[in-house]
């Protein structure tokens, strides 16, 4: 589950300055859709019922300083709210942050800990972070595994294609990383969270991979 860092020249765009950390956007050639899918996902609200646990929370520890911990907190409350419909099919994640990291950030499913590397821009940190927290839904939701075969499909990929290989790759530049569905999954998620404020995904996606996921979610919305 590494991240590696944006697509070469992205993470250079000049942007503002937000509470220390340089805030560049980009528009993808999916952000429509992915804007749509989540307008779709959210058009009737999601509230958590009476009697009903309220949504998991992001825990950050010291290591995470107050310009990280308002901006993964903002990043948090947007995933929220697309995943509402789920919330109650994954507990709460943990946040630590690191200045030394192979990658842009990781996800420890044993201790439901992401870690995200600083320092970063605002649209680095937002787009890892969402990324690993859509592997933290992806390793405690059993019902996330119905989504797979559809995903598949949307990405023009055979039935049988692994979601996740027995050994990821550990090298942020290795090509072999964007192959993967379980990464492409993940970076679909950013897009369909983030939409016009997501930076470019180095992984092949397209528009039906995010409906495919916002009709997962809107599914289980429309069964309650």
């Amino acid at each position: 589950m590494p991240r590696p860092g944006p697509a070469e020249g992205s993470a250079s765009r000049d942007g503002q300055r937000v509470r220390g950390f340089r805030n560049g956007r980009a528009v993808t050639r999916l952000a429509a859709a992915a804007a749509l899918a989540l307008a779709m996902l959210l058009a009737g609200g999601h509230l958590t019922p009476a009697g009903q646990d309220p949504p998991a929370q992001m825990i950050a520890d010291a290591s995470v300083g107050n310009d990280l911990g308002t901006l993964a907190l903002e990043a948090w409350e947007r995933f929220l709210g697309a995943f509402a419909a789920r919330q109650a099919c994954f507990d709460d994640v943990r946040l630590r942050a690191a200045t030394a990291l192979a990658s842009q950030a990781s996800y420890d499913p044993a201790t439901a800990t992401v870690t995200v590397r600083v320092p970063g821009t605002a649209a680095v940190l937002q787009g890892a972070l969402v990324h690993e927290w859509a592997h933290h839904v992806e390793f405690q939701c059993p019902a996330q595994a119905a989504l797979r075969p559809a995903f598949l499909a949307a990405q023009g990929l055979p039935p049988g294609t692994p979601w996740r290989p027995a050994e990821i790759p550990t090298d942020p530049s290795a090509g072999q990383w964007a192959e993967i569905p379980s990464e492409q999954y993940a970076e679909s998620v950013v897009l369909l969270v983030l939409g016009s404020d997501a930076l470019p995904s180095r992984a092949r996606l397209s528009p039906e991979a995010i409906a495919t996921i916002a009709r997962w979610l809107e599914g289980e919305k429309r069964q309650d």
